[in-house]
């Protein structure tokens, strides 16, 4: 007879509160806590708090109000008045505060103060039951999606010349200025009439909810994936590149193209040294990275040949990188971007923790969190990780065949990172990590042609490879991948200015290594003749003992 063992044969049974029971917490929470909880909020965090979250009856009435309020110190007083608006509407409640917080991108006040964790069931929760009004989450998308100086170039349309505003105002801000009893419609209309020329991008955000607003029946121009080399930015003399790579990528479902310079933000934290242990326990043995200052220029200048804009830290804590992501999330100039890529260069161990300069860590997967913004939503993030992830070195099977070929142990398996878990990933002092190297050179070569997994593959095939000597034995490295992507990547050249700074990056690199060659030999040189000098004196020398 078969024995079933249920959970709760395996010990106490726990309660493990529903999500509706989380939200339900959160919302107590937020109504005993308001000034706990937004005091933490800017000007502009608020203002778009008021924006997304009354109801248009309240908004048409006391929104501008509210905003004058936060920007004369009165930001409590707002806030305080947001939420009781919001108990006091039907259904929703002050759910609708709550998910306000969620849609601007303050994960960490539902996480610290409401304990609301942000999850994959709670986006699927807001994307199915949003308590927020549909078309004020498409004017929210669109203003987060602006800098302020495309803003306010977009008021020089004739459609938005009779705006009333203020330079330098929030979006949400003038719109609201601009509210009355029954011009809701129109100034939506307006305004996607606008952006349909200067920015057909986002215009599309507010296409379907025109369907209540008088407009004239035009649609907006829309940039296809299947032609680049309509895009004004390009660089002419890169057109049958990516036509090549639309004719390659055609029958793939691509993640949208960017249509303005940047194309994407890349970070990059190289970690190269760490401090002394301050406790007799702590002997994680975190030695300086030599050589990783040589990633991180070949990262760089291979990032600009994409249109990625480039962020570098050296050394980060954990502090500079919580309040590095913070600002990230908080500033709306991320909205502009097509793809974000995180390359991070440090010590790891084999359970995926990356050490930062005050010797404390953070797992990859709470990295993808700290990077997480509700504008970066539908929009590819890369991580590209230079770490080991173990200490066992990488032994090569060598199969002899009709040539000689290296095969691995952990060969046909996809994950992630530089190299598989368990172990080492390898560094030159003088020439940088095989991994970035790698990676790096595939995307010079055919990063604009085929999807970002195809050049991670073909950077794989060069680093498996690989072999060298280390410890008396071949040593070798395989990387992996852990993908959760829903559509493929395609990156895009550069405009001619940014493409040839990035050239000239690596041009430079070029130069300086083949110095840098020339001196080690010059140097070997040398210390080889002196060798050969003093080779009859120490003879004499043995012969005399």
């Amino acid at each position: 007879m078969a024995v079933v063992l249920d959970s709760a044969s395996l010990g106490p049974c726990l309660h493990y509160p529903s999500l509706i029971e989380k939200l339900s917490l959160a919302q107590l929470k937020l109504r005993t806590g308001v000034e706990r909880v937004m005091s933490q909020l800017d000007e502009c965090e608020g203002i778009s708090l008021v924006f997304l979250t009354l109801q248009r009856h309240h908004l048409i009435r006391t929104g501008h109000k509210l905003c004058q309020y936060i920007h004369s110190d009165r930001t409590m007083e707002a806030m305080n008045e947001l939420v009781s608006l919001a108990d006091g509407r039907e259904g929703a409640g002050v759910e609708s505060v709550v998910e306000g917080l969620y849609a601007i991108g303050r994960h960490d006040l539902l996480h610290h103060h409401l304990e609301l964790t942000v999850t994959p069931s709670l986006h699927t929760h807001y994307k199915t039951h949003s308590t927020l009004e549909p078309d004020r989450k498409a004017l929210y998308c669109v203003f987060s999606g602006m800098a302020q100086e495309q803003a306010d170039g977009l008021f020089s349309h004739s459609s938005l010349s009779a705006w009333t505003r203020q330079e330098g105002q929030p979006l949400e801000e003038t719109f609201l200025r601009n509210l009355a009893l029954t011009n809701y419609t129109h100034l939506l209309s307006q305004l996607w009439y606008a952006l349909s020329e200067l920015n057909p991008a986002l215009a599309a955000f507010l296409q379907p909810h025109l369907h209540t607003c008088e407009v004239v029946d035009r649609s907006p121009t829309t940039t296809t994936t299947g032609h680049l080399d309509s895009d004004p930015d390009t660089n002419t003399s890169h057109a049958s590149d990516t036509n090549t790579s639309h004719a390659s990528a055609h029958h793939l479902d691509l993640y949208p193209f960017p249509t303005d310079y940047p194309y994407g933000l890349c970070i990059i934290f190289n970690v190269r040294s760490f401090i002394e242990p301050s406790a007799a326990h702590d002997q994680i043995p975190l030695t300086r990275r030599h050589g990783s200052e040589v990633d991180c220029a070949r990262l760089s200048a291979t990032f600009k040949l994409f249109g990625f804009h480039v962020m570098t830290y050296i050394d980060p804590d954990l502090h500079l990188l919580q309040s590095i992501f913070l600002k990230l999330r908080t500033k709306p100039e991320i909205a502009l971007v097509s793809c974000l890529a995180i390359c991070f260069m440090t010590h790891g161990d084999e359970y995926d923790n990356l050490y930062l300069h005050d010797r404390s860590y953070v797992g990859i997967t709470y990295l993808r969190k700290l990077c997480f913004t509700s504008a970066l939503i539908n929009k590819p993030r890369l991580f590209f990780i230079q770490a080991c992830r173990g200490e066992q070195a990488l032994r090569p099977i060598l199969l002899q065949q009709d040539v000689c070929t290296v095969t691995h142990a952990e060969s046909d398996c996809l994950i992630s990172l530089a190299t598989v878990q368990g172990y080492t990933a390898v560094r030159s002092q003088t020439e940088g990590s095989w991994y970035v190297s790698e990676v790096c050179a595939a995307l010079q070569e055919c990063g604009h042609v085929v999807p970002v997994r195809t050049v991670l593959q073909r950077a794989r095939t060069s680093l498996s490879a690989r072999i060298d000597t280390m410890d008396g034995g071949f040593v070798t490295m395989l990387s992996e991948e852990k993908v959760t992507l829903t559509r493929y990547v395609q990156l895009k050249r550069a405009p001619e200015m940014y493409f040839v700074e990035g050239i000239m990056d690596l041009v430079m690199m070029e130069v300086v290594e083949q110095l840098i060659e020339q001196a080690l030999e010059q140097a070997e040189g040398e210390q080889e003749q002196q060798e050969e000098a003093l080779a009859p004196s120490l003879a004499a020398l043995q012969l005399n003992s």
